[in-house]
């Protein structure tokens, strides 16, 4: 008969010796796990070190004295951002996913991390052993540089983990989920790491990158699922993989919506080959997208076309069918592998004009267009492949006579018939959506511009870092815990500022004032800035055999009131 199941936990001791002979110790508390029948480690944290040729454990940082739990019997802390972030933790459910998908040591350092690189704007790692003896982390005891370089390298190579942290946040998205899709790169001096490749570098630093490719909920406002790529991997082919992730965390049909760096007829063909929702910018250089243009011009140019939101913008929406084809990979229903298969869908075109967006194109491409006119003159013969086909098509080359003087004349048809379609953008869509709202969901697609910005200046993650690849992935999904804090608490930011603008009935001229002052007062602070102001409020805890007490930094009624508007306080 097997033994009855206690739920104790083992109290242990582990001993890693370091190649200068020291010998690091480390207290680790493991416990059975019933569902995998395996002993797991439940927190591992670190007790001192033997150095070499010593045998006496000695502190490796300061330790203030705190109970079994962590709190500590006197202390001041600083309360103000710790209480916002552990109540964005709770409300958003971040904590409670990443809880559920890691050990319960591992998901609070990883927590602890996250939320430091929030309240601080990314300031860097090493900094936040010393930032814990002033602030209450969910994980209680220091995190030195060894700690944090092991769990990087553990939760890298833990994908369980990663993808079960994923699915617990798909499963939170709204109906009828709205996901934009998009990529930025990172820049990197290690030859260790084996997705930096030389590819495009959206930093211009010239160095090898490595590719980050998010999914962003629109409706929810927050990141869903990253995924990791080579440098050279170009935007237009990472869609497939972006596919298969999503329908893999049970996001069913959502619509994708994607930019110009996503856009092509293989990636329109494979959307509507799987029935996938999608919505993505096209330019005008197509000719089924010019004669559709050309169809709806004189529709767009009536004043009942306007965009009641940007009256910059006219637009106008039809829809066409259009002709997909592709090589068959395998036999089957009597069409054999090798064969050319073509197949019709309807795409629905949402057209936009921009008079604003056609004098910059315009200013732009005349700029260009002179520049190689001037290159040519003074005898440079070597241009990149789009600057030759430009020359081909809108520049005229002849010389006054057998071997005489050059000239350049510009193809002023071509160059007109180009500028037809200067300052009009289109969105295709395999749905059918209200003109302006196609426009919206493009244009929230932005958020993830501002996300990735989060990502290189406010979670240091403009440079890796460290040096594996493993240690890369679980550095990266903290950051991605971070954004999604983040994330949340701008969400509800925003939310009050659209509370405090609606004037409510029957309000008097000082609360109309006290409402202004705190809406003045959000708009000229940023994020960062929010979270500084709050971090000065401290609490003292005094806890002997005779006194029990606790007490914080007095606040003003406005930062009491924006608080109680955005939930944290009741």
């Amino acid at each position: 008969m097997a033994r009855p199941f206690t739920g104790k936990r083992h109290v242990g001791e582990r001993r890693e010796k370091r190649p200068n002979g020291d010998i690091y110790v480390y207290e680790r508390i493991t416990a059975y796990d019933q569902k995998t029948q395996k002993t797991r480690t439940v927190s591992e944290h670190l007790k001192g070190k033997i150095k070499a040729g010593t045998s006496e454990i000695v502190a490796t940082r300061y330790k203030s004295k705190k109970g079994e739990d962590g709190s500590r019997a006197i202390a001041r802390t600083h309360t103000g951002v710790t209480d916002i972030l552990e109540w964005a933790g709770r409300e958003s459910g971040i904590d409670a996913d990443v809880m559920a998908s890691f050990d319960e040591g591992v998901a609070r350092k990883l927590l602890s991390i996250a939320r430091y690189w929030v309240a601080t704007d990314g300031a860097s790692l090493p900094r936040l052993e010393s930032w814990q003896n002033m602030h209450d982390l969910p994980y209680p005891h220091g995190i030195s540089e060894d700690v944090y370089s092991d769990l990087f390298k553990s939760v890298g190579q833990n994908e369980d983990g990663v993808q079960s942290y994923f699915l617990a946040r798909a499963r939170r998205l709204s109906p009828n989920p709205v996901i934009a899709l998009d990529s930025t790169t990172i820049s990197t001096y290690s030859e260790n790491q084996l997705e930096a490749r030389r590819g495009f570098n959206k930093d211009h630093d010239g160095l090898p990158t490595i590719k980050y490719v998010t999914a962003y909920s629109e409706q929810d406002e927050e990141p869903i699922a990253y995924a990791k790529q080579p440098g050279n991997i170009p935007d237009v082919i990472s869609v497939e993989n972006a596919l298969r992730q999503l329908e893999a965390l049970g996001v069913r049909k959502p619509l994708m919506v994607t930019d110009a760096g996503y856009c092509s007829e293989h990636n329109l063909m494979e959307y509507t080959r799987r029935n996938m929702k999608f919505l993505t910018i096209m330019d005008a250089t197509p000719v089924w997208i010019r004669q559709a243009i050309d169809a709806i011009r004189e529709e767009i140019s009536r004043i009942s076309s306007v965009c009641p939101f940007d009256l910059t913008v006219s637009g106008a929406k039809t829809c066409v069918e259009h002709e997909f084809h592709y090589i068959r990979q395998r036999s089957r229903n009597g069409i054999s592998a090798g064969e050319t298969v073509t197949f019709t869908r309807r795409l629905y075109l949402y057209v936009f004009y921009s008079g604003e967006r056609k004098l910059k194109r315009s200013q732009d491409f005349r700029a260009e267009l002179l520049l190689l006119k001037r290159q040519l003159e003074e005898g440079q013969t070597e241009f990149t492949k789009a600057a030759e086909k430009r020359i081909e098509k809108y520049l005229v080359r002849s010389r006054t006579e057998r071997g005489g003087h050059l000239r350049i004349l510009f193809n002023d048809t071509a160059i007109q018939e180009a500028e037809r379609y200067f300052g009009f953008f289109v969105l295709v869509s395999n749905q059918s959506l209200e003109l302006f709202k196609a426009l919206s969901y493009y244009r929230l697609r932005e958020k993830i511009e501002e996300f990735f910005a989060d990502v290189k200046e406010s979670f240091d993650g403009r440079k890796p870092r460290v040096w594996y690849p493993d240690n890369l992935r679980g550095r990266q999904f903290a950051q991605f815990i971070g954004l999604g804090y983040h994330c949340f608490i701008a969400k509800m930011i925003r939310k009050v500022k659209n509370t405090l603008e609606i004037s409510p009935a029957e309000e008097t001229a000082e609360e109309e004032r006290k409402r202004k002052k705190l809406l003045s007062w959000l708009d000229s602070h940023s994020f960062a800035q929010i979270m500084d102001w709050f971090d000065c409020i401290e609490t003292t805890t005094v806890k002997t055999d005779t006194v029990q007490a606790r007490w914080s930094t007095e606040t003003t009624e406005q930062d009491r009131r924006f608080l109680k508007l955005l939930g944290v306080i009741k």
